[in-house]
Order: C-alpha cells, then sequence, then structure tokens
C-alpha cells in the first residue's frame, strides 16, 4: 500500500514539473530573439533604431526615452539637438504576440553629446619595416569631425614624446609590450578613449666590441696608471663636501693602495697612520683608504661598462664601483647623474646593490648573490643606451631602468670612480675589532653594443 502511495506522489511531481518545464519554454519563446539597437549619425544628432527580432510576426509598437520619459517619436529615426548633452537616449519596442500577449524589449543606451566609436583599435609592426609600430585599425568615430589624439605606452608607462599615429621601437621596447591609447576629441562632444590590443616586441641579440679596458697588470707595489686615474685625497672638504656627502669616516690616500703584481688593483682601507691626517669630524681620522677617478683623464658616453671585483669584508665597509655625470662641477649633484654599477657593503655580504641618482631620486634593486662578495671574485656591469640602463650581475641581468622614468640626466660623458669608504649613511657602523680591509679590481672594462659606445680621452 505505502508503495503504490509513493508511486502515486511521484507521478504527480513529474507532472508538474513536466507542465512549469513546458510553461518556462514557453516564456523563452516570447523573449527577443535580437535586442533592439540604436546607432547614432556622422553628426552625433541623427539617431536611427533596428528592431528587435522576434520568434513571431506579430506587430510591434515603437517608442524613444529620453532620460527614461517617452518622446512623442514613434518611428525609426529620431534627430536630437544639442540642447539635449548629457541626456540618455534609449529605445523601446513592446511587441504583441498571437495570443495577445505583450513583451517589451529596450535597446542600449547611448549618452547624448558622447564621442561615439566603432569597432576595436588594432596596432601591428609594420609587414615591411621591423622598427615601426602602425596603426592596422583605426575605430571609425561619431560625429565624423571628432579629431584623433595618439599616446604610445610600453607597459603602463607612457612613452614620453611618441604621439603621432606611428612610433619607431627603441632598444628599450625590446622584450617589452607595446600599445596605444587614441583619444577623439570633438568640439561640443565629451572625448571617447579606445586603447589597443598589445604588442609584444621581441628582443635582439646584442653584440659587444671592447672599445677600452685597465687590467692593472702593473708590477707589485705600482700605483694606478697616472694617464687614467686621478686620487681624490682627503676628507672631501677640500672638494667642498665634507664627508663626502655621506658622513664617512675615512681619509682618502692613493699612496697605501697599489697592484698586486697578479693583475689586480688592491685598494687598502686601514687604521694604520690614519690619525696622521685630522678629519672634518674635529680628531685624527680614523680610517685611511683610497678613492681614484678618470674625470678630465678618460670618459665615456654609453656601452656595457663592466668590473671584476672581490668585495671588502667587515662591517662598516662600503665598496663601490661607480659613475658620476661628467658635468658635476657645472650642474652638481644629482642633476649630473649618478650610475652606481655597484656597491658592496660589508654588513650585507651576500648583497650586490645597483642604482641609479638624478633630479627625481633614485631607483634601483638590491640582489642577493649565490656567494658572498669577498668570497671571491665577481662581475659588475650596466648596459648603458641613449634610452635604457641594464644592470648585470656575473652576467645575468636583474634590473632594467630606461629614460620613460622621470628624471632622465644620463645622455652625456660620465666618468669612473672606484673607492672603499668606511661608515657613512650607507655603510653604517664599523665593526669595534675591525682594523684592516682591502677591495680587489681584476679590471675594469668598457664595450660598445652593437656599435653604440663611445671613450673620450682629455688631453692632459
Amino acid at each position: 500500500m505505502c508503495r503504490k502511495v509513493l508511486a502515486v506522489i511521484a507521478a504527480i511531481a513529474l507532472s508538474v514539473s513536466s507542465f512549469s518545464m513546458i510553461a518556462a519554454h514557453g516564456e523563452d519563446l516570447k523573449k527577443p530573439l535580437t535586442a533592439p539597437k540604436i546607432t547614432a549619425g556622422s553628426t552625433g544628432y541623427t539617431f536611427k533604431a533596428t528592431p528587435a527580432k522576434w520568434s513571431d510576426n506579430g506587430p510591434s509598437a515603437f517608442q524613444w526615452l529620453l532620460n527614461g520619459k517617452a518622446l512623442s517619436a514613434s518611428g525609426l529615426t529620431l534627430k536630437l539637438k544639442s540642447s539635449d548633452n548629457k541626456k540618455k537616449l534609449q529605445f523601446s519596442e513592446s511587441h504583441i504576440f498571437d495570443d495577445g500577449t505583450t513583451v517589451t524589449a529596450k535597446s542600449n543606451t547611448i549618452t547624448i553629446g558622447n564621442v561615439l566609436l566603432s569597432e576595436s583599435l588594432t596596432i601591428r609592426v609594420r609587414p615591411t619595416d621591423d622598427k615601426v609600430m602602425e596603426i592596422a585599425v583605426l575605430p571609425k568615430s561619431v560625429p565624423t569631425t571628432a579629431k584623433a589624439t595618439y599616446q604610445w605606452y610600453v607597459g603602463y608607462f607612457e612613452i614620453k614624446g611618441a604621439t603621432k599615429s606611428t612610433y619607431n621601437l627603441k632598444t628599450a621596447d625590446l622584450g617589452n609590450d607595446i600599445s596605444l591609447q587614441v583619444n577623439f576629441v570633438a568640439k561640443g562632444f565629451v572625448t571617447a578613449k579606445k586603447t589597443s590590443n598589445t604588442v609584444a616586441i621581441a628582443n635582439i641579440t646584442r653584440k659587444y666590441e671592447q672599445i677600452w679596458s685597465e687590467e692593472f697588470n702593473g708590477p707589485a707595489g705600482a700605483p694606478a696608471d697616472p694617464t687614467v686615474w686621478v686620487a681624490q685625497n682627503g676628507d672631501g672638504v677640500a672638494f667642498g663636501n665634507r664627508g663626502w656627502g655621506n658622513n664617512e669616516r675615512q681619509w682618502y690616500d692613493d699612496k697605501i693602495s697599489s697592484t698586486d703584481g697578479l693583475g689586480s688593483y688592491v685598494i687598502k682601507a686601514t687604521t694604520t697612520n690614519a690619525g696622521i691626517n685630522n678629519c672634518y669630524y674635529k680628531g685624527p681620522c680614523e680610517w685611511a683608504s683610497t678613492k681614484l677617478v678618470t674625470k678630465d683623464k678618460v670618459g665615456f658616453k654609453y656601452g656595457r661598462i663592466e668590473a671584476r671585483i672581490k668585495g671588502p669584508v667587515g662591517k662598516g665597509t662600503w665598496g663601490a664601483f661607480w659613475m658620476l655625470g661628467a658635468d658635476i662641477d657645472e650642474r652638481g649633484w644629482p642633476g649630473c647623474g649618478e650610475i652606481d654599477v655597484t656597491e658592496l657593503l660589508g654588513s650585507l655580504p651576500s648583497t650586490n646593490l645597483g642604482y641609479i641618482h638624478g633630479p627625481s631620486g633614485s631607483r634601483g634593486e638590491r640582489v642577493e648573490m649565490k656567494t658572498p662578495h669577498a668570497s671571491e671574485y665577481h662581475t659588475y656591469a650596466v648596459d648603458w643606451l641613449p634610452d635604457q640602463i641594464r644592470y648585470y650581475l656575473d652576467g645575468v641581468p636583474f634590473l632594467t631602468l630606461d629614460k620613460r622614468d622621470p628624471g632622465w640626466v644620463y645622455d652625456h660623458e660620465f666618468y669612473i670612480i672606484i673607492n672603499l669608504a668606511m661608515g657613512g649613511n650607507l655603510g653604517g657602523e664599523i665593526e669595534a675589532n675591525l682594523k684592516n680591509s682591502t677591495m680587489e679590481f681584476d679590471y675594469i672594462r668598457v664595450s660598445s653594443i652593437n656599435g653604440i659606445g663611445e671613450v673620450i680621452k682629455h688631453k692632459a
């Protein structure tokens, strides 16, 4: 008996479900197959409606709506005035089915006075020239009198000055994504913006040719080559830069450093006899070390700048291989620009610091090394190009900075600096029991990159 009751209940449920499905299907048949649509004419104030498509041939009544209020117009075309700017236009269609049911469908909405765009914005690399980006498809605008203005992008950054319909690719663009934004502007209309597809620019092989080097092949105890290097001795006071601008604790003296006879130049930092000089901090100097520059001897403009270095040991040591703009005496710092190829701190024995400094501040990165910088030689390099500086550690790139970043002042001659500072703002507190430390340079080499790079030799 119980089984018969359950069977009856199940049959009733199935019947109700089937009825619901049929009813729902019937409702679906009364939905428009395609929605009505409105488009603007060439002036932006004339409009055309395309009616919806239905599952039967019943009649439809049309109605234009402005800000939701019905207009007297009931045809498929409409003309408005500029006084209607900012109002929202919509088209409504009421369709009567054979069974007398009426279904209403509404179109898309258009804001009056906005520039309207059709199609997507498509860019490509010109098929006949792999160095030029161009527009493949430019959207048509309503009104047709709208003027297009262009701005090219690399990643999220605007490319300064790239405001034409074509764009000549730069070295900095290699390996990056390029896109275009077009603004359509018309008097009396709100500007419309369209962003293109993104094109990934392939990288190219960089070819290097050595154009200058310092190999430090002098005999043991020999000074640095005087035709290349100038010593900047003292505590910075004579240069108008007390503590070298960083509260450093050393007195620079080039006589305490020399080549080792094995192909390296060894900068020595020591407390021995440092006190024979009085430092800016009003007392005997705590440390002596060495700072050499190529200023007014040899200058460089672009290329790969590279050195093989063994860093210093001990907290408070601060070794550096870096460059300053040759116009520092005229422009001052940071207006001249600074490129720190590497800074090596005893307090961070496995960290390499690569930074640039300019009028807009500092940008760079710290990268961890596989082995401590003082345990063995490592190579530190920058690829310096007219629109890009790329940092390398042991041949592996880890940071790219380019001209699109603010405050770019790296398009002129620079000179090289090597030094070992003690303490100061970055070096930090000096280890109490530390008496000596060294920084060793195996070589410094400069190479052109695909023909870009220049050595500037100054007359004595």
